[in-house]
């Protein structure tokens, strides 16, 4: 480990504490999305606690439990298919998260209780990151696949709603 005097400046200074995650895109023909907290080693034969997941049906994305118990539901919403999608808790939205650039690096969510997020997701670099006002809250990474993100959450920024709108990121991504 660095001495403070060592560190890039323009590193978050909770990296150093940060809580681990990947995103694992599933080989099903629906690409279900599984996030997983990387405590320790993890391996094929170790993955890791799962802390939420995503599963694909008919026009809605199920955000279920670990234990698999149903938890929200994310459509599109809006005129335009595909640019805003909402994230509904017993009917109540939980999130909006909307595509902020055509290319659809950019992103925004938008949380009913909480701060507003604003992503970057890979496009010419394999870079991830996610600020709230201006300040980094997750950084991350593609890869060794494209079926896998690796990220770094500040503590307390890493609720199962921000990784399940990650997580939903990610899964976009790979179906465009």
């Amino acid at each position: 480990m660095a001495a403070a005097d060592d560190r890039d400046p323009a590193e978050p200074t909770w990296l150093s504490h940060a809580r681990r995650y990947y995103s694992q895109i599933g080989s099903e023909s629906t690409d279900p999305v599984t996030v997983f907290s990387a405590v320790g080693e993890v391996s094929s034969e170790k993955p890791g606690q799962p802390f939420v997941h995503l599963e694909p049906r008919s026009r809605a994305v199920y955000v279920l439990h670990p234990d698999k118990g149903e938890r929200s539901i994310i459509r599109s919403e809006g005129l335009v298919p595909a640019v805003k999608y909402v994230m509904r808790r017993n009917d109540d939205a939980v999130w909006v998260l909307s595509v902020r650039s055509v290319v659809r690096k950019r992103h925004t969510l938008r949380q009913s209780v909480g701060g507003q997020w604003t992503f970057n997701t890979p496009f010419f670099s394999q870079d991830l990151s996610g600020t709230v006002s201006g300040g980094v809250k997750l950084v991350g990474r593609v890869g060794p696949t494209m079926r896998l993100w690796f990220m770094r959450v500040e503590p307390g920024c890493d609720t199962p709603d921000v990784l399940a709108a990650v997580a939903f990121l990610h899964r976009s991504w790979w179906r465009s």
